[in-house]
């Protein structure tokens, strides 16, 4: 059975790439008609394309998961660069366990972890290598792609601006991190957002409303005075699906809540991500889908 833990685990894999799914999965952008448009809700939608415009940025993630009566936070922090879809974060783990160092290279997570928990994961090796893929696929029942435009954050977080509704209400001036913002509440249309995508994207959109039982969510959006996104924040209750290959009996994981707040800052700031060396790393995916699935 899968732990909150182990949920939370996956969560914060899947909210970091989804940062670097700013991009979508075919290159479009937004329409060059959003930016000639003051209307609050073409402003928001405009901020995907202003945001990844700017090529890099340092975020940081705040995630709270939530099932089965236990509530798991984890934060990151770190530079993205969101045109080469690279990402080097330090995540903070739950529980005390320390800090890791996470790098996100052409859909693979690296990862040093801390201590004895290292070390047995990876055989004595630096560093884990994890195919977000499969973790994706095995968790949540789509694809990183598929996920990354219509998950929140992250990394989609920016894809999902595109799915700003016609419910869009601008409240104030606010700051974020001193930096002068305008603040929305938003209802972030997923069908809006898939609209003009892939199929494969827009399949993964119907997987992900099945579990959400909504084809709408709920986000906080602080814009800068150049229409940058400054902070999001969204949550989402989600119902895993049932792997079919799961053993008569066993118990099931029952909704899980996420709830991220993502920032972005230091707009351009130079990013340079690479792999760590193929003989230091331990290729541990397998490992972990199977404890997902138990």
């Amino acid at each position: 059975m899968r732990t909150a833990l182990g949920a939370a685990s996956g969560a914060a894999l899947v909210a970091a790439g989804l940062a670097l799914s700013a991009c979508s999965a075919d290159g479009s952008t937004a329409a060059p008609a959003a930016q000639q448009d003051n209307s609050p809700d073409r402003v928001v939608t405009a901020a995907y394309e202003k945001t990844t415009d700017a090529r890099t940025a340092k975020t940081k993630i705040d995630t709270q998961v939530s099932a089965n009566g236990q509530t798991v936070p984890i934060s990151a922090s770190g530079v993205i660069d969101f045109a080469g879809r690279t990402a080097q974060l330090t995540t903070t783990l739950p529980g005390g366990a320390g800090t890791s160092e996470t790098r996100f290279v052409d859909g693979t997570v690296y990862q040093q972890l801390p201590g004895e928990l290292g070390a047995r994961l990876s055989g004595g090796k630096p560093w884990i290598s994890i195919d977000a893929e499969k973790l994706a696929q095995q968790q949540y029942g789509a694809s990183l792609n598929d996920l990354g435009t219509n998950l929140t954050d992250p990394a989609d977080t920016l894809g999902y601006l595109r799915g700003a509704s016609d419910q869009v209400r601008e409240i104030g001036p606010d700051r974020v991190d001193g930096t002068p913002t305008k603040h929305y509440d938003v209802t972030l249309n997923l069908d809006k957002a898939a609209a003009g995508q892939s199929p494969q994207v827009q399949q993964g959109t119907q997987r992900l409303e099945q579990q959400l039982g909504t084809h709408t969510l709920p986000a906080q959006v602080w814009l800068d005075d150049q229409g940058r996104l400054r902070k999001l924040t969204t949550e989402e209750k989600i119902t895993p699906t049932t792997s079919a290959s799961a053993s008569p009996g066993a118990a099931q994981t029952g909704p899980v809540t996420i709830s991220i707040t993502e920032t972005f800052s230091d707009f351009g700031t130079p990013v340079s991500v690479t792999a760590p060396p193929a003989d230091q790393t331990a290729d541990v995916t397998d490992r972990l889908t199977q404890q997902g699935g138990r």
